[in-house]
């Protein structure tokens, strides 16, 4: 398993892959969520956390047709993490920690 912490506006997220599947966690969202694939509860999480999570947060994990290949077209965890830690920093985040890869 590869652990990946990362902060953006002073917050921090985990990234948590494991056998090509990327898991995502946070403050706020304390427990794990699947976002590739994605998770089939998803909408309906946010929905329910009554407004503690922003149905803006929906938009942050939508990914474009490209991004798409390039996550499936990836090798292994290694070469995941390298795309979750390149699109992390387009985002603005900083990676604070890394476990699992060279």
């Amino acid at each position: 398993m590869i652990k990946l912490v990362f902060s953006l506006n002073r917050e921090l997220f985990r990234i948590e892959i494991e056998n090509k599947h990327i898991w995502y966690t946070d403050r706020i969202w304390k427990k794990t969520i699947r976002l590739i694939p994605k998770d089939e509860d998803f909408i309906k999480r946010i929905t329910f956390s009554r407004n503690k999570i922003p149905l803006s947060f929906t938009s942050l994990f939508e990914l474009t047709e490209e991004e798409r290949k390039e996550y499936d077209n990836a090798k292994d965890d290694k070469e995941l993490a390298k795309i979750c830690i390149q699109d992390a920093r387009k985002k603005g985040a900083m990676l604070m920690s890394k476990d699992g890869i060279d």
